[in-house]
């Protein structure tokens, strides 16, 4: 009986270490870099606004920025303002003011974002 005590115990006591290292090991896959993983919204852009942009598609440039206009959250207060200057300029055609307000939002939020963990990992709404 003590050695079916022992062997329970110990199997828990291993499961436990096994559960506690593979969700760990889980964590660290899922933190982003910014660079060879990508973060949530950095990728999302790349995809949704990035990609269209390259290809001069400012129709999908504003649906994307619609779709996350109010993502910015109170971290990033002014987030919803350039998010919608970007959507009424993109439908307007204006390429170059749509450079300017991508940059503008970088310039802005950049920094922020790169050195808040929470909000490199944050899901996208």
């Amino acid at each position: 009986m003590k050695k079916l005590a022992i062997l329970t115990l110990a199997a828990a006591a291993f499961g436990g270490l096994s559960l506690a290292s593979v969700t760990q090991e889980a964590h660290a896959k899922a933190q982003c870099n910014g660079t060879t993983k990508p973060c949530p919204l950095q990728k999302w852009m790349r995809d949704n606004v990035g990609t269209p942009m390259a290809s001069g598609d400012l129709v999908a440039v504003a649906q994307g920025i619609e779709k996350i206009q109010a993502f910015g959250g109170p971290a990033m207060k002014d987030w919803t303002m350039m998010a919608k200057k970007t959507i009424d300029d993109a439908k307007a055609n204006k390429t170059d003011d749509v450079k300017a307000d991508c940059k503008m939002c970088h310039d802005a939020y950049k920094d922020a974002y790169k050195n808040n963990t929470t909000l490199r990992n944050r899901s996208l709404p």
